[in-house]
């Protein structure tokens, strides 16, 4: 059975972090347990000198940025300092707290384009106050399979026998996936499943509805299959994973279950437990 929409939409430009920024979820169409956040930035030129995302707490999620295009300085508190480069993961498991800032100091001579997305994934609940890690994977360490004409980058997870040697904590995967145009794909799924699928560039044919570049959609839980038709070149990116099913309280760059846990991380990060760059 293919997986059928639930809601799909136009992603809206963030109002806060400039124009070059959208935000994906949940602001187009809600949670797509287990994940609870998406950014997509860019494209845009960067110049030398240029600040970037300053240091700043999280805690209850995993945070992961993904270059299409570009580089950005990684450095946290437990003092991982890594440049991602474009195709590479930065996986920072934030757990009971740490503070890291983003493309800081990077020291360029030239202008570089900028292109890429940040997902945060809702940590389990037994695991919300696991101690916190960073984990930088290489884009040449990720498994890349074809499935007919599509060309599928596995981020994590598991698809067609290829798994991902990220380590999540909660269960999830991630497919970057290239279509050419006029092909039909089936991607195969897990009953029971979360699924999302966002629009980078090109249009596709789901449940037939056309899919065009920053739409971001969410379909039902029910079937094992996602049937694409493209009209075009075109880049997306599928995710979701086995819902967690558990409450979901946002505050600022913190996601706990419940506000006393919320009231936890902000005075543990005011008390300086988080640590400092």
């Amino acid at each position: 059975m293919h997986k059928q929409i639930k809601h799909s939409r136009l992603s809206p430009k963030s109002a806060s972090m400039g124009p070059h920024v959208r935000q994906v979820v949940p602001s187009a169409v809600g949670h797509i347990d287990p994940f609870v956040f998406l950014d997509h930035f860019g494209p845009f030129e960067r110049n030398p000198g240029s600040a970037g995302v300053p240091a700043h707490p999280h805690a209850g999620i995993a945070t992961i940025t993904y270059l299409f295009q570009g580089s950005n300085r990684h450095q946290d508190s437990l003092g991982h300092d890594v440049v991602v480069n474009e195709g590479d993961i930065a996986w920072m498991q934030a757990g009971s707290g740490i503070v890291h800032a983003e493309g800081m100091n990077e020291n360029r001579t030239e202008p570089e384009r900028i292109h890429g997305l940040q997902f945060w994934i809702s940590l389990p609940a037994k695991q919300k106050f696991i101690a916190p890690d960073f984990f930088h994977y290489a884009a040449a360490d990720l498994p890349l399979i074809t499935i007919g004409q599509a060309t599928v980058k596995v981020l994590c997870g598991e698809l067609n026998g290829q798994q991902s040697p990220v380590q999540s904590l909660s269960p999830a995967f991630m497919y970057d996936i290239q279509v050419p145009a006029n092909e039909v794909v089936s991607i195969p799924l897990v009953e029971g499943n979360s699924l999302g699928i966002y629009m980078v560039n090109g249009a596709i044919a789901v449940d037939n509805k056309t899919l065009l570049p920053t739409t971001m959609t969410s379909f039902e839980r029910e079937g094992n299959a996602l049937e694409i038709k493209s009209s075009e070149d075109s880049h997306f990116m599928l995710f979701g994973g086995k819902p967690l099913d558990e409450p979901i309280v946002g505050y600022a760059s913190f996601v706990m279950n419940d506000m006393a846990q919320i009231q936890q991380v902000i005075e543990a990060y005011h008390a300086g437990e988080m640590g400092e760059i």
